[in-house]
């Protein structure tokens, strides 16, 4: 978080909250340069630093980039997909599905997951604005938080709520609004010049601040997680850059490999220096004997083949699948011999634990979420919701995605074996609909019902006439 300046020399700031507000600035400020970091590596945006062996000289400038962090981070991300928010016994909540509708919850999550994986965390607030539950996701970047170990969630948080364009800053957005989230109260902190702010305090039902956290695989001692673009997949993408770099001038050195004339005459040898462009492209060089009678010879120095450099970038694509699990056909490593369907299955096992995994760990938070948002919206406390409230689970799409042929073919199989679930929208889902044609099909077979019924009710009426 940049450009606070004077957030801490509010007048009549209570001694607390600075003292909160300080430390959150400092988690954020000691994490800031290895966030902006991970972002340039997965924007492919950093040149590797020298080993102390550099091979091009000054005046060769080679910029090579690579994806493959990016790719470390997408191949889990893109099969992390929210689905939606389900009850106990099938229920539904009319109050959740509205903020998840009017928050765009589920494509929230599916965008901003990525960034959990970046940074190892990401964050998603909940509060009220202009009398309706609002729940936005922030990355590490533009927030900062403090574990509370004996409460095992966050103990205080800070997030940048807005930013615009003012007066004092017409061409770079700034922060205007800052949120301070602790157990049963938001300090909101609006700036009002260029270093002066002003700060309200507006308490919640709940005993818990109105924040959670998603971390990506954490542990006791890491409760916001590790990120995917770890030492090791920087490591890598900093030797692949660096090979790329010396194929680049391989290949222009193979491409036009140097010559030697031994035995030249000076009137010759002025000659081509003055039109060594010209001499290398002529079809043909006539070069007449030298005073002695002798004729000059022409010889060719063999160079690198680039072969060795595409066989060191296939050695660190096997490394660096094996530390990511990122499959080598995803890397762009083309085998000589096609994979079988199983053999492709088994390379994306690795990936999809991870996003089982982070799956696990996001649908714990996404309950809070959705816990704290039914909160806000009653006006209560998460105690006080009903025990179907209570109940709700998040959903999430399978991470291996099979194909809706194979999942048709296995929900038909299981039908079989269980006809009951043939009546129920989960046999729907595996049959590859989508929420919308659920419904359409729900209303339809709500309706065919219906008809069924009043052909029941009329046929005796009939008989009688």
């Amino acid at each position: 978080m940049r450009d606070l300046d004077g957030i801490l020399a509010i007048r009549g700031l209570p001694a607390g909250y600075r003292d909160s507000v300080e430390a959150l600035l400092d988690v954020n400020a000691r994490h800031l340069a290895r966030n902006e970091r991970l972002v340039r590596y997965y924007e492919g945006d950093v040149q590797p630093a020298p080993i102390g062996v550099d091979a091009l000289p000054d005046c060769v400038t080679v910029e090579a980039h690579c994806d493959w962090p990016r790719k470390a981070v997408t191949s889990v991300s893109e099969r992390s997909r929210l689905d939606g928010f389900v009850f106990e016994g099938d229920a539904t909540d009319d109050v959740l599905s509205r903020v998840v509708s009017e928050n765009q919850l589920v494509g929230a999550y599916n965008r901003h997951v990525h960034s959990e994986l970046i940074h190892g965390c990401m964050f998603a607030t909940v509060g009220r604005w202009d009398g309706r539950c609002v729940i936005r996701f922030h990355t590490a970047e533009d927030s900062a938080a403090i574990w509370d170990d004996s409460a095992g969630r966050i103990g205080a948080g800070l997030v940048v709520a807005d930013t615009a364009r003012t007066d004092w800053s017409p061409r770079q957005p700034v922060p205007v609004q800052v949120n301070m989230h602790l157990p049963g109260l938001v300090v909101v902190f609006k700036r009002t010049g260029v270093s002066t702010w002003t700060y309200e305090e507006l308490p919640t039902p709940m005993d818990r601040p109105a924040m959670e956290s998603f971390a990506y695989r954490p542990t006791g001692l890491k409760p916001f997680g590790f990120s995917r673009i770890d030492k090791t997949v920087m490591s890598i993408t900093d030797s692949v850059i660096r090979t790329l770099q010396n194929m680049e001038v391989s290949s222009a050195l193979y491409a036009s490999p140097q010559k030697a004339l031994l035995g030249l005459s000076d009137e010759a040898f002025d000659m081509l220096m003055e039109n060594k462009l010209q001499a290398y492209l002529t079809k043909m060089l006539l070069v007449t004997k030298d005073e002695d009678g002798d004729a000059p010879s022409l010889t060719q120095l063999s160079a690198a083949s680039p072969q060795p450099y595409i066989d060191l970038i296939r050695a660190y694509a096997m490394l660096f699948s094996g530390a990511t699990g990122v499959p080598l056909n995803s890397l762009g490593i083309v085998q000589d011999n096609p994979s079988s369907a199983q053999a492709i299955e088994s390379s994306r096992e690795d990936i999809c634990i991870a996003a089982e995994d982070l799956n696990e760990s996001n649908g714990t938070s996404l309950r809070n979420v959705a816990l704290m948002a039914m909160a806000v919206e009653g006006n209560c406390g998460i105690e006080d919701l009903t025990d179907v409230q209570r109940s709700v689970v998040a959903k999430f799409a399978d991470p291996s995605m099979p194909s809706v042929v194979s999942q048709a073919d296995a929900a038909v199989k299981i039908a079989s074996v269980a006809p009951w679930v043939a009546e129920s929208d989960v046999f729907l889902e595996m049959l590859g609909f989508d929420e919308g044609q659920r419904r359409r099909l729900a209303s339809a077979r709500a309706m065919a019902g219906t008809n069924q019924l009043l052909a029941a009710f009329a046929q005796p009426l009939t008989q009688e006439a």
